[in-house]
């Protein structure tokens, strides 16, 4: 079987879980026979072709430099979409594949490359398609329960921080051009669907794809649990407590530097964004015993879960699917995280605690609970890494994802 993926971002590009996910599959299905080609961006010092663990990689679409700021996101909804049909029929003249599988945003281009003569699938790992900001948080307060109008997205955009990953200055808030420009970007996704066989990553994604009118199937995002080994630490050392993620509201890194404060331990945050001025400010101007370290590559990060006690997941927004979780789950440590969207999925089976969302005294209490209590830390985390592997491990997911083809085909 030969597939080609088409995905924006590729490792060592990272924007977020899907990227990860997207480099653990073909990896593995590589070692599994199955013949791989990326088709992906390219960026200033990369290679335009290279192999990298039996997956052929090709960068060669074209979008802008990052996912924040509103001229790279005009650039990027432009100039990538053209670029995918262009680059894909290219390959497919070249070269005989049996599926074409889009991950997320790159489905914009199905309704053109629907006549190539095979199957195409398509990733749902995030909300562009289902909702016009993409974080499908209501007026900036809640998860929200509606299908999005014009009318919908316009009022409720004005009470929204950020639009994506860009903050949403008064440019955007009372621009209808520009409003105009984000919505319409939404539809073009979202009349992409049909053309495709859809995957969800959860069974939360499955049930707002079907809101929407689109049939799925759940095929949760993997992991290769080999690379998270447990870690226990020296006895007196103050815990340590980590952040891995964007720093922008919506995944709430400040709601968890507030939780902190004051608590004996450590706080590391990993990550970049909006957010990462204020927040050091904050730690500088309240005394908070918390630093912030630049994003790491994907393959550091199981070096950063083995010298944590525990992991904070607070995002205000509903996650797709909470990768953060299942990976410090694999590494044996307790999550706190909160009770909104794919989380409550991923944490069903145990390995922490799940907490309001924006609640920073519960969030607060909860940490010094698990801080006083090294044997509850234990336990969670050998409970969170049992059902890692039972339920996200490559092995089975893998299979999952290779019987879908066959039925694809």
């Amino acid at each position: 079987m030969k597939v080609l993926f088409v995905s924006e971002y590729y490792p060592p590009q990272v924007m977020g879980g899907g990227e990860i996910n997207l480099s653990l599959l073909t990896e593995a299905l590589a070692k599994r026979s199955v013949e791989v080609t990326v088709l992906t961006s390219f960026y200033q010092e990369a290679l335009r072709y290279e192999e990298k663990k039996g997956v052929k990689i090709c960068r060669f679409l074209k979008t802008g430099s990052k996912p924040e700021g509103i001229l790279t996101n005009v650039q990027r909804s432009y100039t990538f979409p053209r670029s995918v049909i262009k680059e894909v029929k290219c390959i497919l003249k070249k070269e005989k594949y049996d599926l074409l599988h889009f991950i997320g945003t790159s489905v914009i281009a199905a309704p053109a490359l629907r006549n190539l003569g095979i199957p195409l699938v398509a990733t749902i790992e995030s909300y562009p398609a289902l909702c016009p900001k993409g974080d499908r948080i209501f007026h900036g307060k809640e998860e929200c329960r509606i299908r999005c109008s014009f009318a919908s997205f316009y009022s409720c955009q004005k009470d929204s921080k950020e639009i994506g990953k860009t903050k949403n200055t008064a440019f955007l808030k009372y621009n209808p051009f520009a409003l105009s420009y984000i919505y319409s970007f939404h539809k073009q996704l979202q009349r992409s669907l049909p053309y495709c066989n859809l995957i969800a990553i959860s069974t939360y994604m499955q049930k707002l794809l079907l809101q929407h009118g689109f049939k799925s199937s759940v095929i949760p995002n993997a992991i290769d649990v080999q690379n998270f080994k447990i870690f226990r630490k020296k006895e007196n050392e103050i815990p340590a407590i980590v952040y891995l993620g964007s720093l922008i509201k919506s995944k709430g890194p400040h709601l968890a530097l507030q939780a902190v404060k004051g608590l004996p331990c450590h706080f590391d945050l990993y990550g970049d964004g909006s957010l990462r001025e204020d927040l050091q400010k904050t730690i500088e101007k309240e005394n908070i015993p918390a630093t912030i370290h630049q994003p790491v590559p994907k393959e550091k990060v199981p070096e950063i879960y083995a010298l944590a006690d525990m992991v904070l997941f607070p995002s205000l927004w509903p996650e797709p699917f909470g990768r953060i979780a299942i990976e410090a789950m694999a590494a044996g440590k307790p999550v706190i995280a909160s009770a909104i969207g794919g989380i409550n999925e991923t944490m069903r089976w145990g390995g922490g605690v799940l907490v309001p969302p924006g609640n920073v005294e519960v969030l607060r209490e909860t940490i010094q609970k698990l801080i006083e209590n090294k044997s509850l830390r234990k336990k969670m985390g050998e409970e969170g890494r049992k059902a890692v592997i039972g339920k996200y491990s490559e092995d089975k997911i893998i299979e999952e994802l290779i019987h879908f083809y066959h039925q694809a085909k």
